[in-house]
């Protein structure tokens, strides 16, 4: 699995690759995700890492409007 989410300080980076399957990986990041729901929406499978990539930054998808979402969040968090 590929995050492809904002990078957050001392939480979690951008692009990093987490092995294991999906249980195993929101296991490990339960923390972040408890603080950050939208993570798991950002966490992408191998499968279709390649087409996610590019839709994470295309308008009209699930994936770009989560992304979206969490920076959205993010910002006012930082007011």
């Amino acid at each position: 699995f590929m995050y492809l989410g904002p990078s957050i300080r001392g939480v979690i980076q951008k692009a990093t690759l987490y092995e294991g399957t999906r249980q195993d990986v929101e296991a490990f990041l339960a923390p972040a995700i408890e603080k950050y729901p939208h993570i798991k929406f950002l966490l992408i499978s191998g499968d279709t890492l390649p087409q996610d990539r590019i839709k994470v930054n295309a308008p009209g998808n699930y994936l770009h409007e989560e992304y979206r979402k969490f920076i959205a969040e993010l910002n006012k968090k930082e007011v």
